[in-house]
């Protein structure tokens, strides 16, 4: 796949503007056998334009390029948008749970015990967004090792994994704000116990920044454009089908404005 990158590379240069950078997506999209690269043009940092290759331009039909250029966009997006809701949360160290939560369950105080119940099932949560987001990346490791290109299964997945960390971070900013006179009980527990200074002092400012930040979560919570219901496969069912047409209209702006194919 990195030849075929290079080639992608040397073929792109052709299109490029005064200042403009050339960043190709390492994943290309397979019709008819042959391999589409999306190539973006960026001048400092802003894309200024879209064009799609085929390492070999003798190969290339220009109709099959416009086709892939669809679920190109579509996954590319879906993946940076991943990124954007997913890496903030899945890269909390799992010991700013543990290391509390074994500390609270040592003493006998109904509202260290409250706490912990309640931390313990946001740390669940906590968990299972990092698990969805690391095998999306994952998947896509396995992708780039094999030298294999994406697929309608890999579309699917990125829908799916979207859906889900989004979901997950509904709930954990629901269950947050629910629960905050909770947690700020636990903390003053935690002090009251002689806990709270066994905890390190990057875990002590986690905890305290989510109390300092219950305002600012609440807003987030009602800015967050998922439809409110009990049932959450019918939840997930309907964030999914949000994700399925992400960023039409962009899309269908910069396929008419794509650079190559003509």
């Amino acid at each position: 796949m990195e030849k075929e990158v290079h080639k992608v590379r040397s073929r792109a240069r052709r299109f490029k503007k005064l200042f403009e950078k050339i960043s190709i997506n390492a994943l290309p999209w397979e019709i008819d056998g042959i391999h589409y690269f999306m190539v973006n043009y960026l001048k400092f940092n802003k894309l200024q334009g879209t064009a799609i290759f085929s390492p070999k331009k003798r190969d290339e039909h220009p109709a099959s390029a416009r086709e892939a250029h669809s679920p190109l966009f579509q996954f590319y997006r879906l993946m940076n948008e991943i990124h954007v809701v997913g890496n903030r949360r899945a890269t909390i160290d799992p010991t700013y749970f543990e290391h509390p939560l074994s500390l609270s369950s040592e003493v006998e105080n109904s509202v260290l015990q409250e706490g912990h119940a309640f931390l313990t099932t946001l740390f669940h949560k906590q968990i299972q967004l990092k698990h969805v987001y690391a095998h999306f990346f994952g998947e896509l490791a396995k992708l780039r090792q094999d030298s294999k290109p994406l697929s309608q299964v890999h579309l699917d997945l990125a829908i799916t994994t979207i859906a889900e960390l989004e979901l997950y971070n509904y709930e954990i900013m629901k269950e947050t704000a629910k629960h905050i006179h909770v947690l700020k009980d636990w903390i003053s527990a935690m002090k009251h116990e002689k806990l709270w200074e066994e905890m390190s002092q990057n875990q002590r400012v986690f905890f305290q920044q989510m109390v300092q930040n219950e305002q600012k979560m609440k807003e987030q919570l009602k800015s967050l454009s998922i439809t409110h219901q009990a049932n959450r496969d019918k939840l997930l069912k309907s964030t999914k089908k949000k994700y399925t047409n992400f960023l039409k209209e962009e899309r269908v702006k910069d396929f008419a404005s794509l650079r190559s194919p003509r």
